[in-house]
């Protein structure tokens, strides 16, 4: 991933309450131990004791002009996204309802494909009773499968 894709990931994922500050300071206090960092890198990392919304205002300054938003299914940042959300869930840190609502969430940042859209639905007819829960899984395995 590009830097800009980067943190453009941070971003969204912070914004859909997937990924939090820390993990962004975690992982730009990895980034910054390089011989060649990013510009953007530095930018943001001044500004995390101010909040997420000035985080969020220094990644969309730097973005102008260096980073075109991909919103077609299957971007690099969507399914770096997918990624995190299938360790988060296959780790136990998340719940199926929690991986299941941030799938959700993920749509309305790209164009997906129809399973992603349906995910959701596919776990409330699940939850009434209707369908096997192998089918669910099945479906939903099918989607993490798709992260990076």
């Amino acid at each position: 991933m590009t830097p800009y894709e980067q943190m453009v990931k941070f971003e969204i994922g912070m914004d859909m309450g997937l990924l939090s500050l820390e993990d962004l300071r975690n992982f730009l206090n990895d980034a910054l131990r390089q011989a060649d960092v990013p510009y953007i890198y530095t930018d943001v990392f001044l500004t995390l004791d101010k909040g997420q919304e000035a985080v969020t205002d220094t990644i969309f300054y730097n973005l102008q002009g260096n980073y075109k938003a991909d919103r077609s299914s299957g971007n690099t940042v969507q399914l770096a996204l997918i990624g995190i959300i299938r360790d988060k869930y296959r780790s136990g840190e998340i719940d199926k309802e929690r991986c299941v609502h941030f799938l959700h969430c993920l749509t309305n940042y790209s164009d997906c494909e129809w399973n992603l859209l349906a995910i959701d639905e596919y776990y409330k007819l699940n939850k009434s009773g209707y369908g096997s829960d192998e089918e669910f899984e099945s479906k939903l395995s099918e989607i993490l499968s798709k992260g990076i």
